[in-house]
């Protein structure tokens, strides 16, 4: 209890810090210069903060302006950015099409909060050791004090003509083995890795993530989400919807038993983008945690791919993620094994819909309703067909 109290009155303090700061933000509207600023917001990202971060090492080469056009917003605000250069800038081939994402608002620096400064560290430390499609990030910052955050990226909508899936993106067969195989390569990379107790111990678990979220009122959000979806959850799972949060915090055992990877831990179809050619990314990676691989593979097979398409490969997938992963990392589980931990990872996978349809007062509006609704319909929907009770039930025997 003595813990408990004292983590909130830590988090109360964290958030009036945060709010003090952003008022602040707001009235003085100060404009980062250097490379050492934080932009509070990408209205504050300056020509002069752009040379330091993107012209380094090149004699000469400036950003002569910086244009914002256009963008949307969720956890945190996205906006594209278009930069101009002198001479020697374009003479480098310096990027021009930008993406940055910052926190100006008191809920998006509430709803980022730690996950910012893991999002960073991704970027620097561990994005350079991975071969998969994913944005490449040229600079990342966080302020503990303000919550201010700032991430900017390559364009890829300039740089590989990608278009970001939305809730209605189909997603081919071979696109949805493309997935597979992301999500083998970098859980394989760092699966059981020793470097969680070295250099990656900053990785948070996905437990903490998890009870970050029950801490500020997840579970009182997804009651409510379940009654206000129930047209699009099947009857069997509704009808058992008081089960669904005792399920979801049995299956956070698995992560604390079994051998650890990294996990991206929110692979829904809207952080997946397609390039050009084809190639499917993952950007986003704001939870990235560690935990056990089949909470990536099952929230991924269950919500990038439409039901009848899911219903149709889901063991295929499944298959062809456990092959990879004993050729990379000798993982030796069996089917039947690893089917059963995707059933049951399902419960956690829906807990991050039901609280993105009916959020917290401290946390912004982070995907159109129409998006919440169809996860949580194909997560519900692979709950029901795949009874995940029933292997909850066993799990606790």
């Amino acid at each position: 209890m003595k813990d408990s109290s004292r983590s909130e009155g830590v988090h109360f303090r964290a958030r009036g810090r945060m709010a003090v700061h952003t008022i602040w933000d707001y009235i003085t509207r100060p404009i980062a210069k250097t490379i050492d600023d934080v932009p509070w917001s990408a209205e504050a990202i300056s020509a002069d903060w752009l040379t330091a971060v993107l012209c380094r090492g090149i004699k000469d080469a400036r950003v002569t302006s910086v244009e914002i056009c256009g963008g949307d917003q969720g956890s945190s605000v996205r906006r594209n950015l278009k930069a101009t250069y002198n001479e020697e800038g374009k003479r480098a081939g310096l990027p021009e099409h930008l993406f940055c994402k910052t926190t100006p608002t008191v809920l998006t620096r509430l709803a980022t909060g730690l996950s910012s400064a893991g999002e960073a560290r991704f970027y620097r430390q561990i994005r350079p050791e991975l071969n998969i499609e994913a944005p490449i990030c040229y600079h990342s910052a966080w302020d503990r004090n303000s919550g201010r955050s700032v991430h900017l990226f390559n364009d890829v909508v300039f740089s590989k003509a990608a278009r970001f899936c939305r809730w209605q993106t189909p997603i081919s067969r071979q696109q949805a083995e493309q997935i597979i195989d992301t999500l083998a390569a970098f859980h394989s990379r760092y699966y059981d890795s020793a470097r969680f107790t070295s250099d990656l111990k900053w990785v948070r678990t996905f437990e903490d993530f998890f009870h970050a979220g029950e801490r500020v009122g997840l579970q009182e959000c997804h009651e409510r989400a379940m009654l206000q979806a129930e047209e699009v959850i099947p009857v069997d799972v509704s009808r058992r919807r008081t089960e669904v949060w005792p399920a979801t915090i049995r299956a956070l055992a698995l992560h604390k038993k079994a051998p650890r990877t990294l996990i991206h831990s929110d692979v829904h179809l809207g952080n997946w983008y397609i390039t050009g050619d084809g190639r499917m990314g993952l950007c986003d990676w704001q939870c990235l945690g560690t935990g056990h691989w089949a909470r990536d593979v099952s929230y991924a097979i269950s919500t990038t791919l439409a039901i009848e398409d899911r219903r149709a490969w889901e063991r295929d997938l499944l298959e062809r993620y456990l092959e990879q992963m004993r050729k990379q990392c000798g993982l030796a589980v069996s089917f039947e094994q690893a089917w059963n931990l995707c059933r049951q990872q399902l419960f956690p996978a829906l807990l991050m819909w039901t609280p993105t349809l009916v959020h917290t007062r401290t946390t912004p509006d982070m995907q159109p309703e129409e998006m919440s609704l169809e996860m949580i319909k194909r997560i519900t929907a692979a709950i029901s067909d795949l009874d995940s009770f029933k292997i909850d039930a066993l799990s606790q025997n």
